[in-house]
């Protein structure tokens, strides 16, 4: 039986410039289920939502992520019901948004999948752990995942 190993595959004309091959490796992790279990967040301080961990095969390879959090304002006297969210590679904040889920005219706003992606290039080969938080941009009551989850893929693109 023949075995065929490789570490990267090129098009046979190359790549553009600029340009990275294909996804090398897919890590996974969410947090709710949308049944129960609703994390208040009440506090400008920002609370841990998920994380995933992933060892890149190569420095030169990059970090493509996918996230979203399923969240909503609680409070409908306030138009202060802003959710912050960020980011972390290792602990330091790599992306980040300072006001989502604007309440207009004072009533709950529920949104579902608030989210985004990044192309990150943590040029190392070591383990790197990316945590998903949120905070409330004013101190006013936001509820996490209480009509769903909130999901975090990351990929290994390669360089």
């Amino acid at each position: 039986m023949s075995e065929l190993r490789t570490n990267k595959i090129y098009p046979r004309d190359g790549l553009p410039a600029g340009s990275s091959g294909g996804i090398i490796q897919l890590k996974f992790n969410s947090s709710g289920t949308g049944t129960g279990g609703a994390i208040t967040i009440n506090s400008t301080t920002f609370t841990d939502i998920v994380e995933v961990s992933i060892t890149p095969s190569s420095a030169s390879n990059k970090i493509y992520m996918i996230f979203n959090v399923n969240a909503n304002n609680e409070d409908a006297s306030s138009a202060l019901d802003r959710l912050k969210m960020r980011v972390l590679r290792n602990g330091s904040s790599i992306w980040h948004v300072d006001e989502a889920l604007v309440s207009y005219d004072n009533a709950n706003i529920h949104v579902q999948g608030l989210g985004g992606s990044y192309l990150d290039s943590p040029a190392s080969t070591s383990s790197v752990t990316y945590k998903l938080q949120v905070a409330s941009s004013h101190g006013n009551t936001l509820n996490v995942n209480n009509n769903g989850r909130s999901d975090f893929t990351l990929m290994e693109v390669s360089g």
